[in-house]
């Protein structure tokens, strides 16, 4: 028994060497490939979090010239806020089509430099690469090891320049030097074109010195394993083993490799305490012999007591592990999702998978009786089902406070004496018995909607189930809160384009029409100095006309310097000449809107003819009459008015022996700017003046600012 026995120790002690062996072989394996994982997990949600940031940068210059954008504070205030909000972020840089830096948040004004070099440049110039990584370098400007990512920028579908990050490698270096690697553990970000390391921890001391990786070896690797797996390579005549998994969908992967022999140090001194164990038991062999049988049956039973509780508790860490994986899968999705339909219907998802409903739902606010907004069902059955359920009257409290609300049964129905029994659906008809209603709730209190779940069978649903929608909804209500908000802010942004540019247009408008009042001043100082006979005679005329015109373009500015009403017009110069009956004066036609460019010479026109008429005319004998009429009719090029003065009433009219100012303003200006034709008849009873001319549409001048 004794030979037996030592025969028996050396035997098991030569297993458990060589089984211990084989676990930490197979440890480390798990725990490289365990940290690959989690490892390309963050960066993948890095990239998307950057991703966004190059969106926000390019969205911010969208339509601008580069002269114009990276002069601008604003912009570049708004593109430093975009930088302060992530800590792994260098700088945001955005670069025009030649390369050059036109916008940086590291400063204002962006220092000279060029990325034209830069391989995240040059690549997209050919083509839309997506998110590109470029490879590590010294920054022009840092003089710091970085790397570039970057997002081409287009403008009419042409290459425009690039908006682009520098990520800092000692981001990475901190946080991954947080992780426990095997010793001589290393951690590695590459490309999969061309296996270029981009970071890699331990830290080379310049910074870009990295380890190389055995290209072949990876390839190898990567034709029989796209997305994750182990190999074997040499780097710096080094056996290694190095777990690789992809980062997302983009071709980069996070390696994770230490030497073949990393085991050694922990299985010697593993082997060194059995060793130990080993001889204690040889010496305490032959007291042990006779309590053995009786320790056998008391292990066995031990082990099978022992058996039974690790098999529950596997168990309830399988599911807890599965609740937890959809909770993180979720809440990746939800941080990066800004879609609000999308988010419900992830979350809508998850419901379904933690609760093990068969069918699952979100209702808001306009639609609380009816089918929900977004559903999950295994069956048509169960979506008639669940849509003829009373949902609001069944989860009323849901809707109503914000509570919870567990139904176990609700076929369960109550006779006319109180007894309870099953109400049956017809055979082949699906049958709801499980409700759970969980709210979603804002910070603000209010209810945004509510998830609802069921199934056909009773008492489906637990506290537990509630715990996870809980936590589950507080996640739907951050990112719904976000979804609103980014909703807010691109109808914010696009307001302010669209001010923005009705403010360029105005600013040319005005610019163009102080130009033409210019003129039109100039050139009635000069028409009225040539026809006054004396200074006095020159102010009074010159004065009448300056207020024609200022009365004339109150109009205007009033309507924005678009139209002018002719009938308002009319009425600001020959309501001064009406009598208290109204008599004096007769406006006849519709109604007409002159654009800016006819509203000032037929303006002046009309004030020419009413101080002719006052000083002259019908309106300077008590019993005169001006009668106005006009007509307007489409044509071509607009709209063809016709307007007729007459005057009645008054002195004897005869042709005037010189031409004055109202003469030559109403034949050559109204025929040189409106291509108008003007007759005019000294009939003895009364002036007549007829103007026929085509009102074009005005429109803005291209006139620069």
């Amino acid at each position: 028994m004794g030979l037996f026995g030592v025969a028996f120790i050396l035997i098991t002690f030569g297993y458990i060497a060589l089984e211990q062996r084989s676990r930490l072989i197979q440890r480390n394996e798990d725990d490289i490939r365990g940290t690959a994982f989690f490892l390309a997990d963050h960066t993948a949600r890095l990239l998307e979090v950057t991703d966004l940031t190059l969106k926000q940068a390019a969205a911010l210059i969208d339509g601008q010239e580069w002269d114009r954008a990276g002069a601008s504070k604003t912009l570049w205030q708004q593109l430093r806020a975009v930088r302060e909000a992530l800590p792994y972020i260098e700088d945001v840089w955005l670069n025009d089509a030649t390369g050059r830096l036109r916008m940086t948040s590291m400063q204002f004004p962006a220092p000279p430099s060029n990325a034209a070099g830069r391989d995240a440049f040059s690549a997209q110039v050919a083509a839309d690469q997506g998110l590109f990584v470029g490879e590590p370098i010294i920054g022009h400007v840092t003089k710091a090891p970085t790397f570039m990512i970057s997002r081409r920028l287009q403008r009419q579908e042409q290459f425009d320049g690039i908006a682009s990050v520098t990520v800092s490698l000692s981001y990475f270096y901190d946080y991954w030097a947080k992780l426990r690697l095997p010793k001589g553990g290393r951690v590695a970000l590459l490309r999969a074109s061309d296996a270029s390391v981009i970071a890699q921890y331990p830290p080379p001391p310049d910074g870009l010195s990295f380890a190389p990786i055995d290209k072949a070896a990876f390839d190898a690797a990567l034709s029989s394993g796209p997305q994750a797996g182990l190999y074997s390579f040499i780097s710096m005549g080094d056996e290694r083993l190095g777990a690789y998994r992809q980062v997302g969908a983009m071709p980069l992967y996070i390696s994770v490799s230490m030497p073949e022999n990393a085991y050694w140090t922990p299985w010697f001194v593993q082997t060194r305490l059995y060793g130990a164990f080993a001889l204690i038991a040889l010496l305490a062999l032959l007291a042990l012999t006779a309590l053995a049988s009786q320790q056998f049956r008391e292990q066995a039973a031990n082990a099978a007591l022992l058996e039974r509780q690790v098999a529950v508790r596997t168990g309830e860490l399988r599911t807890e592990t599965a609740a937890l994986e959809i909770l993180n899968r979720t809440g990746s999705a939800l941080a990066a999702e800004l879609d609000i339909g999308r988010i419900i219907e992830n979350v809508v998802d998850a419901g379904v998978d933690l609760t093990g409903a068969q069918f699952g739902a979100f209702f808001d606010g306009a639609s609380l009786n009816g089918e929900g907004d977004s559903g999950r069902y295994q069956t048509e059955k169960s979506r008639s089902a669940f849509a003829g359920l009373p949902i609001h009257d069944l989860c009323g409290p849901a809707f109503t406070e914000g509570r919870t609300v567990r139904l176990e049964n609700i076929a369960v129905g109550f006779g006319p004496d109180g007894t309870p029994y099953i109400q049956e659906n017809p055979p082949g008809a699906a049958q709801i018995r499980s409700l759970l209603a969980v709210p979603v709730l804002l910070r603000t209190g209010d209810i945004h909607g509510i998830l609802v779940f069921g199934h056909e069978k009773p008492g489906i649903f637990t506290e537990r189930a509630e715990r996870l929608l809980a936590g589950l909804t507080s996640q739907a209500a951050i990112a719904l809160e976000n979804g609103r908000l980014y909703g807010k802010a691109q109808s914010e942004i696009e307001d302010r384009k669209q001010a923005q540019k009705q403010q360029s247009l105005l600013i040319r408008e005005l610019h163009h029409r102080v130009k033409n009042t210019l003129a039109t001043v100039q050139a009635v100082v000069g028409a009225t100095a040539r026809s006054a006979s004396s200074i006095d005679d020159f102010y009074h005329a010159f004065v009448g006309r300056i207020i024609s015109l200022a009365n004339t373009h109150t109009l205007l500015t009033e309507a924005v310097w678009q139209t002018a009403s002719l009938r308002e017009i009319m009425e600001k110069e020959l309501k001064p000449y009406n009598d208290a009956r109204g008599g004096r004066i007769v406006l006849n036609g519709p109604a007409v809107d002159l654009p800016s460019e006819a509203a000032v010479p037929i303006g002046m026109a009309i004030h020419e003819l009413s101080t002719n008429a006052a000083k002259y005319g019908a309106l300077s004998a008590k019993g005169g009459q001006v009668i106005v009429s006009w007509d307007a009719e489409p044509a071509d090029e607009g709209v063809r008015l016709k307007l007729l003065w007459e005057e009645r009433g008054g002195p004897a009219v005869s042709p005037p022996t010189r031409q004055g100012f109202g003469s030559r303003l109403l034949h050559r200006v109204l025929a040189t700017q409106l291509n108008a034709k003007v007759e005019t008849d000294f009939n003895p009873n009364g002036l007549r003046v007829s103007i026929d001319a085509v009102l074009k549409q005005g429109q803005f001048p291209n006139t620069p600012v």
